[in-house]
């Protein structure tokens, strides 16, 4: 299958830590601000992405790998004509603290031009088309190491009070605990005991978005979540706060490029392979 032709498509790989994968070719399509609980890593094979992070704008193209730290807020949009393709990979947070002398707590450079970093992690998308699942998990543990020793750097103590850092966290377990349901900016002030003027400017300043934005991330990871499980996609708009069907897909897509049908069949189609057989992605993986 040529490059030109490939659309986004995504799994996540409970087998190896619950890693996500995504890969296609995003043409036109614009990712608006989000984030991810876990590393990503992204390696650019055609055309140039451009990524927004940190008040900076990175433009990768094919070769360069582009890397997001957990929790980062960045954006990202074609940086030419005919947009970019790439495999993106992210790791969980829970994974990287169990490699990492710092946890999941570390800053990296965000575009990467590293011809071994570029190697290992073409090794490792390489495994997930049939290889033992031993060696994808040899090539993920390879893939940390490289990264994780030459490209990260510890972050600087943060300068927030500690009352707007536990106003944070409680509003977040809040948000986190209710995804079926809207919250209100009146019910997060009384339960962190905070003005609401201040808990929406020391969120935003603390995750990189607002309350809202958050609480719409975080129903759209336990979407995914759910679909990759083979959880039919009703049944997941109406247990993660969505009015339909319809109203998951656009918001889903939106964040993704994948719509949430189309996820949850390649999710039902991984599953079903025989388990004598190594796990493989079921689609094509060209530009590696």
């Amino acid at each position: 299958m040529a490059i030109e032709e490939t659309i986004p498509r995504g799994l996540k790989l409970h087998n190896l830590g619950g890693i996500e994968v995504v890969a296609g070719r995003y043409r036109d399509h614009v990712l608006p601000r989000h984030s991810h609980d876990g590393l990503m890593l992204s390696l650019l094979s055609d055309g140039v992405q451009a990524l927004h992070c940190r008040g900076v704008t990175h433009f990768a193209d094919a070769g360069k790998i582009l890397a997001v730290p957990p929790h980062e807020v960045h954006a990202a949009e074609p940086g030419v004509e005919g947009g970019w393709y790439y495999h993106t990979i992210t790791i969980p947070s829970d994974v990287l603290e169990r490699h990492h002398p710092q946890g999941a707590r570390f800053l990296c450079e965000t575009a990467i031009c590293d011809d071994d970093m570029k190697r290992v992690l073409q090794t490792l998308f390489r495994s997930l088309n049939g290889a033992p699942v031993l060696a994808q998990e040899e090539a993920l543990l390879d893939v940390l190491e490289h990264f994780l020793t030459r490209h990260t750097r510890l972050p600087q103590r943060a300068s927030h009070k500690p009352i707007e850092l536990r106003a944070v966290e409680t509003c977040k377990a809040y948000l986190a605990a209710y995804l079926h349901r809207n919250v209100t900016l009146t019910e997060l002030a009384q339960l962190a005991r905070i003005d609401r003027f201040l808990l929406v400017r020391c969120f935003t300043a603390i995750v990189g978005m607002p309350p809202h934005a958050w609480h719409m991330q975080q129903r759209l990871h336990r979407s995914f979540e759910m679909l990759s499980k083979g959880q039919c996609v009703a049944d997941v708009a109406a247990a993660t706060g969505f009015a339909d069907q319809a109203h998951l897909t656009r918001a889903f897509k939106r964040v993704t490029g994948i719509t949430p049908g189309r996820l949850r069949k390649d999710h039902l189609a991984f599953q079903s392979q025989p388990a004598t057989s190594p796990p493989r992605i079921t689609w094509p993986l060209p530009g590696l």
